[in-house]
């Protein structure tokens, strides 16, 4: 999956003006979606290495997140949406930990389009102190003091590594947010550890079967209601849906939702309170939270869903 990105990312890497656009086009898809709220995430070091107009011309990642900023910003004034920035780690390229707490920590209160939480993206193998030392101990230390400077921090964790990564990106590294995290389902009390710890799960059925975070069964072909979250939830996890890279898997998050509904089985109601824990696990101030909840429920109070519409979802 990550082969993917070598073809596309070249070409915006470094053209500020392409990711400015880009930007703006992201807000404009995501209102196409009747989203309201989005915390957007992508590494500004790796969309900014041998950047430029020309070899020689250096574009830094500081400059990166200021076009991605302009074009949020005016999306979310053209499209009346709220969004935010999490800047990601990649779990190879340590060098770039202590950058991506910097920039964290300087633009987390630069309203519209803040960056309200950090991330570490491209693979398990930091939490690996054994094998991979030289990645482990500079991403240790990094979120060490992303945890003392309070900054939101969420992971990708247990998505085709070790469920005891997921311990090690709450008790470690201060996760409060889990990305995928399918493999906790082989530790009942590593489940019951994250549930007192209100630990929300960001799944995303789609990239899990690209990606091998879900390894179903082929002699009982793709069926949907076997998908870990499935299981997630019905040990009363908190679990949210999520696109992953909609570009990437040529995905949406109404997509999901429609896996969701039509193939795991899984109710309205199930659906509306996985809104409302993504709501909830969102790092956004209380206010903001209940600007959500209230447009939420305002929806789910006048819409009614006919019949034809649960037959299209399910085709």
């Amino acid at each position: 999956m990550l082969k993917c990105f070598e073809i596309f990312v070249p070409i915006v890497r470094g053209d500020l003006i392409l990711l400015e656009k880009l930007s703006y086009d992201f807000v404009k898809q995501q209102a196409s979606q009747n989203i309201i709220y989005t915390e957007v995430r992508y590494s500004p070091h790796f969309l900014a290495i041998n950047g430029g107009l020309s070899m020689s011309e250096l574009v830094d990642a500081d400059s990166v997140i200021d076009a991605v900023t302009r074009g949020l910003r005016q999306g979310e004034i053209d499209f009346n949406i709220k969004v935010n920035q999490i800047i990601c780690c990649l779990a190879w390229r340590p060098e770039w930990a202590d950058d991506v707490v910097r920039i964290a920590r300087e633009r987390r209160d630069r309203f519209p389009c803040a960056v309200v939480g950090i991330d570490i993206a491209a693979g398990e193998e930091h939490f690996d102190q054994d094998n991979y030392p030289h990645l482990n101990r500079p991403h240790v230390q990094a979120f060490k003091i992303a945890q003392e400077l309070n900054l939101n921090i969420c992971m990708h964790a247990g998505e085709v590594g070790d469920s005891s990564n997921i311990r090690h990106a709450v008790e470690i590294y201060g996760a409060t947010r889990i990305g995928h995290g399918y493999r906790i389902l082989s530790d009942s009390s590593l489940i019951n550890e994250m549930k007192e710890n209100n630990i929300h799960f960001e799944t995303c059925p789609t990239s899990s079967v690209e990606t091998g975070g879900w390894n179903y069964n082929e002699t009982n072909q793709k069926d949907w209601k076997r998908h870990p979250c499935v299981d997630m939830i019905q040990n009363n996890m908190l679990v949210g849906f999520n696109s992953d890279d909609p570009s990437v898997f040529d995905t949406s998050l109404t997509w999901q939702l429609r896996i969701a509904l039509g193939k795991m089985n899984l109710s309205i109601e199930t659906i509306i309170k996985s809104l409302d824990d993504s709501i909830n696990a969102s790092f956004i101030c209380n206010n903001d939270k209940d600007l959500l909840r209230k447009r939420l429920n305002d929806y789910c109070s006048t819409v009614r869903l006919p019949t034809e519409i649960f037959n299209k979802i399910s085709d």
